[in-house]
């Protein structure tokens, strides 16, 4: 029988490659929204405002459990291949309606768990736990992944959202979240310059809230196909026009950019996210000894999600209005040991504590 750390092992090389490949130049079909993305699409005017997070798997799903990655193993160097089938495996492991009977459902992605709070507050109504959700003054949705920035596909990304405001889809009053943790190959100008090229189809057209956050990362030292680990790091310095500039520099100025941009119908909010995820990691596991990224240091764990959902509705001021997250905050203290990858059994008291301080809207 196979050892369970030699499971995890392979899990954490292969999903990397899912959240890294996308970037390269062989790079395949992009990850596809969720159902709710489906729903408000057809039927828009049953809905209020609407969060779509536009990124990669970082804000797709979150893992509830480790995955048996064996069936790809044969073709882990195949990009096309593994971009798509990997999205398509992560989906399959997280169907409804194989685990909605599972405590900690709400966590399967940072849409669900906003949602359950929107659910909570009376703001969203649902049948099933979040997968149908026929109608909501505040829904949140993973809407693909629109607002990643590479070059190749920059420019009709920026075309969709246009075509997404033009028909009516994000409206007025919206909340646009792009997230972006790929490779970029070491242009932090050109990574700029794709982030203004996105964030002013929305702006121009929409008042829309738009949030940009620096990501955080914790990828191991050595090599990862073929590039050492340093490239995959977006505190990374690289040539710049001004001298040297990390990729999360260059968003940054980005922001700055387009939030002063005097063509903007909309608003920008910038998201320092690494430093507060480092704060939260930190905490964690100084505090219960917990996990707050995926061993294969980018992917957040339920515990790295949980706190994503709480910066974001802060950012966004829709925390202020969620005054009834309490059955949210007892379900995660409920089942603590399972919100580290892998599995880290915790004192329940100061479990609740811990949520209570930093997960809390």
């Amino acid at each position: 029988m196979q050892h369970p750390a030699c499971r995890l092992s392979r899990l954490c090389i292969l999903v990397l490659l899912a959240v890294l490949l996308p970037a390269l130049p062989a790079r395949a079909q992009e990850f596809p929204p969720d159902p709710v993305f489906d729903q408000i699409a057809a039927n828009r005017d049953a809905y209020g405002q609407v969060v779509f997070l536009f990124g990669d798997s970082v804000v797709m799903l979150c893992m509830l459990e480790e995955i048996d990655f064996s069936t790809l193993k044969e073709k882990a160097n195949d990009a096309a291949y593994m971009v798509s089938a990997m999205a398509d495996l992560m989906r399959k492991t997280e169907q409804p309606a194989a685990k909605s009977a599972d405590p900690l459902w709400p966590m399967h992605s940072l849409a669900s768990a906003m949602n359950y709070l929107f659910a909570a507050q009376g703001l969203l109504d649902t049948p099933d736990g979040g997968a149908t959700v026929p109608a909501a003054r505040v829904v949140a949705t993973y809407a693909g992944s629109l607002g990643l920035p590479f070059p190749k596909e920059v420019a009709a990304r920026a075309e969709r959202i246009t075509r997404h405001i033009n028909d009516g889809l994000i409206r007025d009053g919206d909340i646009l979240i792009f997230e972006d943790a790929g490779f970029h190959g070491q242009d932090p100008d050109a990574y700029e310059r794709n982030w203004m090229l996105l964030g002013q189809a929305a702006l121009s057209r929409a008042k829309v809230t738009l949030v940009l956050s620096d990501m955080f990362d914790a990828i191991p030292d050595g090599m990862v196909m073929g590039f050492p680990a340093e490239a995959f790091r977006f505190e990374a310095p690289y040539p710049s026009a001004g001298g040297q500039r990390s990729h999360n520099q260059a968003l940054r100025d980005a922001a700055a950019r387009l939030a002063a941009w005097p063509e903007s119908k909309g608003t920008v909010v910038f998201l320092d996210l690494r430093q507060r995820m480092n704060a939260f990691k930190q905490a964690l596991e100084t505090d219960l000894g917990g996990q707050a990224i995926m061993p294969e240091g980018i992917h957040p764990s339920p515990w790295g999600v949980a706190f994503m959902a709480r910066e974001y509705l802060r950012a966004t001021g829709l925390a202020e209005g969620l005054t009834n997250s309490q059955p949210y905050l007892d379900l995660l203290a409920a089942n603590a040991a399972r919100l580290s990858q892998p599995r880290r059994e915790v004192d329940p008291t100061l479990a609740k504590t811990f949520i209570e301080a930093w997960i809390a809207p």
